[in-house]
């Protein structure tokens, strides 16, 4: 299957339609297993109560991912997701324990099963990319959106979670605070440059209060000493409450990241971040600005251009 093992490399096919199976030992809160059909198909199942083969039939697969349903002799319900690609062996085995993790601190069967599928529509997105490896760049671009969630959108304000981390769902910024009114779009550039980039016209332009932050970062020589994103991943991960592990693992997912021992051989240095406050004649380009028959754009900034709109990280309240 790879040259690197998994649950399902010593695993035998079942001779019949049925599935071989075996229990995940580190699982004790919730029953998994690993699961691998006769026609070379392998995943992750979960036992369900029979009520529940109603909601679990709203699961459903896509394009790589099959959904499996299974009712034993016992009466027992079983639901799981399965891939044929031996190539992505690996990778799904790793997403798999995320997802193991994420449904730990779950005991409503109907949560699971949300969970779930979430995660299959995530994964999905990731198999569409390719599984490719995030560039320096977007390496940069997520460690500094993790230490701002890290450091000032949870710290700061407990009633913010990282559910306000919508960049990855596709948002035109990085963070919101819907009770507040509060925006922000959090930018990384290098040390000898403050040029940001601008992804669109409506990333600049927002009825709430609309703030950037900006990091300046590098990677990391081997004496200057840094962090690696898989480390930066972890520091949020600790500092986060267990009932929101699923929605940031699906944030990360989404954004094209997993776990991989890869990066850890990049360390990156980072920056004291500088927030500007978006408002009158701040260097944007918007909707109202632009001759209607533009419909899409990307520019830059200098934000070394932009020190009148300067203010404190504290004042994004």
């Amino acid at each position: 299957m790879t040259d690197i093992e998994t649950p399902w490399t010593h695993m035998k096919s079942p001779l019949g339609e049925g599935l071989t199976t075996l229990r995940v030992r580190h699982e004790e809160s919730n029953p998994w297993y690993w699961i691998k059909s006769n026609g070379g198909a392998y995943g992750a199942a979960i036992q369900l109560p029979v009520k529940e083969e109603e909601i679990a039939s709203t699961v459903q697969g896509t394009a790589k991912i099959n959904i499996v349903r299974i009712n034993d002799s016992n009466g027992d319900h079983y639901l799981g997701v399965v891939i044929n690609s031996s190539e992505l062996a690996t990778v799904f085995h790793r997403l798999c324990l995320d997802l193991m993790s994420a449904c730990r601190y779950s005991e409503n069967p109907s949560e699971i099963i949300a969970i779930l599928k979430r995660r299959v529509l995530a994964w999905q997105r990731l198999f569409e990319k390719g599984n490719r490896r995030l560039s320096v760049e977007k390496c940069l671009g997520l460690i500094a959106e993790l230490m701002f969630l890290k450091d000032y959108w949870i710290q700061n304000k407990p009633s913010r979670c990282v559910s306000g981390w919508i960049g990855p769902t596709g948002a035109s910024q990085d963070f919101r605070d819907e009770t507040l009114g509060v925006s922000v779009e959090i930018k990384s550039h290098s040390f000898d440059s403050n040029i940001v980039k601008i992804s669109s016209k409506e990333q600049l332009d927002s009825e709430d209060l609309l703030f950037i932050v900006a990091y300046p970062g590098c990677l990391s020589s081997g004496e200057a000493g840094g962090k690696s994103l898989n480390e930066y991943v972890e520091e949020v991960r600790r500092i986060l409450s267990p009932n929101e592990y699923s929605v940031f693992d699906e944030r990360l997912l989404t954004v094209g990241y997993v776990y991989d021992p890869y990066y850890d051989e990049m360390e990156f240095q980072i920056g004291e971040p500088k927030a500007y406050k978006i408002e009158g004649d701040f260097p944007r380009l918007t909707e109202y600005s632009l001759p209607v028959a533009i419909s899409r754009i990307r520019y830059e900034v200098d934000l070394a251009l932009a020190a009148d709109w300067i203010c404190l990280i504290s004042d994004i309240d």
